[in-house]
């Protein structure tokens, strides 16, 4: 407080010094050649002082109160930047870690997902054998069923062939004592069955 009134004092007294120059060298001390008046330099000098002081009691208080809570309201708002500037860079920290992480994520999902497709490429390969398999199964039982009938059918026909082939055979050479022996024959034999 003490430098605050020193530092006033002198500014007023450098004040009153280049106001009495500045009255000097308008020819004040030379008009119709009198003296430097100094109980008029005393007179405004008081009067300067007594109003530089008014001015100081009123004003320095409230100019005093402004500066500091000026100032007050400056920290006050750097303290606000400065919290606002730490919580944006943790927001940006969090932010760096999540993409970090995201990044890690979809290197696992990726990774999830290609062993997923390889074991889904295991599956359907497997799946793929064994319908084939049982194609191949289906076809060799329809063929063999296929030769079966058609060994059935050359079976049934080489049969009535041969039987065709007998009786053309029984009809040329067979003779009628031959056809009265046969027909014995069978008489007997059904009457044996019976």
């Amino acid at each position: 407080m003490r430098m605050k009134t020193v530092s006033f004092l002198l500014g007023a007294g450098v004040v009153l010094a280049l106001q009495g120059i500045a009255w000097c060298s308008e020819g004040g001390a030379h008009e119709g050649g009198h003296a430097l008046n100094w109980f008029d330099l005393a007179l405004r000098t008081g009067n300067f002082a007594i109003l530089v002081f008014i001015l100081y009691r009123l004003l320095s208080k409230p100019i005093s109160n402004f500066l500091v809570s000026r100032r007050e309201d400056i920290q006050k708002l750097l303290a606000d930047l400065d919290a606002k500037k730490r919580e944006a860079e943790e927001i940006s920290a969090q932010y760096k870690s999540r993409l970090a992480a995201l990044d890690d994520e979809t290197k696992k999902i990726v990774h999830e997902l290609l062993a997923e497709g390889e074991t889904e490429k295991a599956k359907i390969i497997t799946a793929a054998e064994k319908q084939a398999e049982y194609i191949r199964q289906q076809a060799q039982m329809a063929a063999q069923q296929e030769v079966k009938a058609a060994r059935d059918k050359l079976q049934e026909e080489v049969a009535a062939l041969s039987i065709a082939a007998a009786e053309e055979i029984l009809r040329k050479k067979m003779r009628a004592d031959d056809q009265d022996r046969l027909v014995k024959d069978f008489m007997t034999r059904v009457v044996e069955a019976k």
